[in-house]
């Protein structure tokens, strides 16, 4: 017990390295006027961030993709497991922005993956896109942000002030968040 919370301390009080691995989803659409539609076409994620006070934080920003959720099938997932096992490999946490609807498929078939991951990843996004008014996406980001500081290695979903470790966890389409299954 003493030897974990010696280390829980020293993550708190270090300086992190965390590697933002922005896959697109609602938190970074905008608003494209001219069309009048949201689009992925900004990297909003790391405006967000960067109005964020944390300073104890050495954050990397890795600009992956600019998908809907609904649009990652096999091959894009593929691709952000792989950018989640290189950069697992460099950093002290990894950080997945993905949108809601298949984000608990990409972090299932991580967790079901044969990459060994000695750091926490953890998944959020939004349900409502950062630029617009009543956004969850400061709030899930932030919890994120702090849950990579005390988590052990492994696969988590953080959203709406709750960490999920997975495998098991999936959409709630009734309430607009991530619930643990059974």
């Amino acid at each position: 017990m003493a030897k974990s919370k010696e280390m829980l301390d020293k993550l708190r009080a270090d300086k992190l390295s965390v590697a933002v691995i922005m896959t697109g989803g609602t938190i970074a659409k905008s608003y494209d006027p001219s069309e009048a539609k949201l689009y992925n076409f900004e990297p909003k994620v790391k405006d967000l961030i960067g109005e964020l006070r944390i300073d104890d934080l050495d954050l990397t920003f890795v600009d992956l993709m600019h998908r809907d959720s609904l649009e990652i099938g096999d091959d894009e997932r593929k691709e952000i497991i792989g950018k989640i096992s290189e950069t697992a490999k460099c950093f002290d946490a990894v950080l997945v922005t993905h949108g809601t609807d298949t984000l608990p498929d990409t972090a299932e078939e991580l967790c079901h993956s044969n990459e060994k991951l000695n750091v926490p990843v953890v998944f959020t996004g939004a349900m409502i896109p950062h630029t617009v008014k009543g956004s969850d996406a400061a709030q899930n980001v932030t919890e994120a942000l702090l849950a990579l500081r005390i988590l052990s290695a492994g696969v988590y979903i953080v959203f709406h002030n709750r960490i999920l470790s997975l495998p098991g966890v999936r959409k709630d389409y009734e309430n607009l968040t991530f619930e643990k299954v059974n």
